[in-house]
């Protein structure tokens, strides 16, 4: 995997198809557990934010892997 900062607090990932799915793994996990204990709105809300924003970007690069081929 590769990190980089282009700007404070804005990163480029570089990853293979099994580091993202581990990562979005752990991040549905930790959702899970938030909503079990009851969690402030904040943090649960920023995370479901977070998630839907990978998933609109998986689903758009799913749609362009499958109009190129």
């Amino acid at each position: 995997m590769k990190l980089e900062e282009t700007r404070p607090g804005v990163f480029v990932a570089t990853m293979t198809a099994h580091e993202l799915s581990v990562l979005v793994a752990g991040a549905r996990m930790s959702l899970s557990l938030l909503e079990a204990e009851g969690s402030t709105d904040r943090p649960r809300e920023a995370l479901e934010t977070v998630l839907a924003n990978v998933d609109t970007a998986m689903a758009r690069a799913r749609d362009r892997r499958g109009a190129a081929g």
